[in-house]
Order: structure tokens, then C-alpha cells, then sequence
């Protein structure tokens, strides 16, 4: 017997509020707001789409694009200038208000971006088309996560003595 709509989205439900938690930078108000505008679009296209991806991913696809429609004016912002030095450090360990902290300082498109591709692990092709841009665009968009992990670990407290905090000996 075929599995509701219902029963398929509840399974869903921890990991995409957990998305949209991250794609809104933390709040929780704005967060509801997308899953509520995903979870509502969703059900008006599941019966629609015989052929559609596991549910998670349709669903995680349908909750960027409520997303970048909701909060991205305007078309991609071009990536940061300066060195594409990756941050080093151990961040496998931080919390989610951090992760969350550091993802608002980060706009709509390249925050989308960054949640799919290296948070979701999603392929290129699949996260250009569901973002709708260019490979290349959302490989620049890609590009904010140094900005995203510097601001991640200057949040963490943890210092190596070279941002002028070290104690004098």
C-alpha cells in the first residue's frame, strides 16, 4: 500500500527543520515560515510527479527553492575577493548556534548553496538546477564557504595565540 504524503514528510520533518534552521541563520520564526511554504508546495505536487527522487531530496529541493524565493532579491552575489586560503581546524565539533550564527553573515544564494552541496551532499548539476543558475555560478557561490568557516571558528573561542590574546610569559 502506497505511503501518504503525511507519513512520508513526518520522516523529513527533523532533518529539513534542522535545513531550514540553517538557510535562515538560526531564527526560528523565519525557519517555520520556509518549511510551512515547502511542506505546503509539496503536497500540491506529490501526486503530480510519478518519477520524483526520494522524498528527502525532493523535499530538500522544494525547501531551497522556498527559500532563495522568499529571502533572494536579485541574482547571485559574486564570490569574496582576497586569498582562497581554506581555514584549517577542527570543525567537525561545533555547535548548530555557531554553524547558525555563521551561515546569517552569509547571503541567501551562496547559504542555499553551501547547505545542498556540502552539507546535504548533493552533486553540482542537481543544486545548479534546482537553484537555477550555471555550474560555474554555483561554484562561485561555493566560494563563501572559507568566509562562513573563518567566521565559524573566530565564533568558536578557540585561538592559537596569533590573534594578539595570547597570555605573556
Amino acid at each position: 500500500m502506497p505511503r501518504t504524503f503525511e507519513e512520508l514528510a513526518a520522516e523529513e520533518m527533523d532533518a529539513l527543520y534542522q535545513g531550514a534552521l540553517f538557510l535562515c541563520g538560526g531564527n526560528p520564526r523565519a525557519a517555520e515560515i520556509v518549511l510551512v511554504d515547502t511542506l505546503t508546495l509539496a503536497f500540491r505536487d506529490h501526486e503530480r510527479e510519478p518519477d520524483a527522487p526520494p522524498i528527502q531530496h525532493w523535499l530538500e529541493g522544494r525547501m531551497v527553492r522556498a527559500f532563495v524565493r522568499r529571502t533572494a532579491s536579485g541574482p547571485p552575489p559574486l564570490p569574496p575577493s582576497g586569498p582562497r586560503n581554506r581555514p584549517s581546524g577542527r570543525v567537525g565539533r561545533i555547535g548548530t548556534e555557531t554553524l547558525f550564527k555563521a551561515a546569517a553573515a552569509v547571503p541567501p544564494w551562496p547559504r542555499a548553496a553551501i547547505w545542498l552541496v556540502l552539507l546535504r551532499r548533493w552533486g553540482y548539476q542537481e543544486a545548479a538546477a534546482v537553484l537555477g543558475v550555471a555550474r560555474d555560478v554555483l561554484r562561485d557561490l561555493l566560494r563563501y564557504r572559507d568566509h562562513m568557516m573563518s567566521i565559524v571558528l573566530r565564533s568558536s573561542g578557540r585561538r592559537n595565540g596569533t590573534h594578539g590574546d595570547a597570555v605573556p610569559t
